[in-house]
């Protein structure tokens, strides 16, 4: 990514790369949720998965740290090379709905540096024809029952629904859509692994695909992700 802008639509990208997206054959979106404070576990996802990713989907409740990593981007040329043309944010339940971020664009020290990122409680985007929402699960009551969320994507015509809040993996398909939480990179319950989820689309309302990572660490092999299921 060579530039750091917020669409009409809110979503982080150019108005061209929003447009590549909702008309490409294909798709891969990296879907990351409840980091919680931990910066670091965010960032080695970003790093490991963005690159061949056409888009990032974070669901809330780390937005400061997810804006903390744009912030010092330039400093990471390793994260600036890789990150996806499309960034998706939604507000948790946990998180301020607008941070000025200093995207250190200018060379000039006198410019004004902070950009007001404005952070929605629920987004809406196309990727290879599909219609995705996103949100952070918590204003539809998620952690204790999934009827309100079907309504809303029933309402918005929702091929796909990313959300989080439950800290907890979980696919479910309804109705002709899809429903993924990635599950918490930080915090996670339900007898799950720390975990961020790569999902594919291929478009023509095909079988959406979805793999869920857990991240690995040894003395030997360093850091790894292991796909697990659900």
């Amino acid at each position: 990514m060579n530039f750091l802008y917020q669409t009409k639509s809110l979503l982080i990208s150019s108005e061209q790369d929003v447009i590549n997206l909702s008309k490409k054959e294909s798709a891969s979106i990296l879907v990351i949720s409840d980091s919680h404070g931990s910066e670091n576990n965010l960032k080695i996802i970003l790093e490991h998965f963005a690159e061949e990713c056409d888009a990032i989907v974070f669901c809330g409740d780390g937005i400061f740290e997810f804006t903390s990593l744009l912030e010092n981007i330039r400093k990471n040329k390793k994260l600036s090379k890789s990150l996806s043309p499309v960034i998706a944010l939604v507000r948790g339940n946990g998180d301020d709905n607008e941070y000025a971020v200093d995207f250190n664009l200018s060379e000039d020290e006198n410019a004004e540096k902070n950009y007001i990122l404005e952070i929605p409680d629920e987004l809406n985007f196309k990727a290879a024809g599909m219609n995705i929402f996103v949100t952070h699960g918590s204003v539809y009551g998620v952690n204790y029952g999934f009827s309100e969320l079907e309504n809303k994507a029933e309402t918005e015509k929702s091929d796909l629904v990313l959300y989080g809040h439950t800290h907890i993996a979980d696919r479910m398909d309804n109705a002709g859509t899809v429903f993924i939480n990635p599950g918490s990179c930080s915090l996670p319950r339900g007898g799950f692994p720390p975990s961020c989820a790569v999902i594919k689309l291929p478009g023509d309302q095909e079988k959406i695909s979805c793999t869920f990572y857990e991240r690995k660490v040894s003395i030997t092999e360093g850091i790894s992700f292991i796909p697990f299921f659900i």
